[in-house]
């Protein structure tokens, strides 16, 4: 009984909390290099895009190795709570759920899979300062 309450509150917290806003942390930044922890497709742990990072430069240029083994150049866009990035093999769209300082929570839907991303900085590339 107390696992159900338990679960119970918990579910009221989460739901009380969300608001369709993403939860940016003051002082978060997405410029610099994102690396994978762990993903899921529709809800289910995936080791499909094991070794995957975004690297998201202050001027919008963009890189991935996302679906393939070599990096990858394109841009992107950051509005109201999406990235949208372009000109590299697999342009997606992200809904932005967390971003702290050294986490990054991404969601998209690609071929009717949902996919969750849990990123971790990696830092930035050298001389660059992360601004956003």
């Amino acid at each position: 009984m107390r696992l159900v309450s338990v679960l119970l509150f918990s579910l009221i917290l989460f739901s009380c909390g969300q608001d369709g806003t993403p939860a940016v942390a003051e002082g978060a930044t997405l410029t610099g290099r994102w690396d994978l922890v762990e993903a899921r497709r529709d809800n289910v742990k995936t080791n499909l895009l094991e070794g995957l990072y975004f690297v998201f430069d202050a001027d919008g240029t963009f890189e991935t190795n996302l679906l393939t083994n070599e990096a990858q150049s394109g841009t992107y866009v950051r509005q109201d709570g999406e990235i949208t990035t372009e000109g590299v093999e697999v342009p997606m769209t992200y809904e932005i759920e967390s971003l702290e300082e050294g986490e990054l929570y991404l969601r998209s839907r690609y071929e009717g899979f949902l996919f969750d991303f849990r990123m971790q900085r990696g830092g930035t590339e050298a001389g660059e300062t992360p601004t956003d």
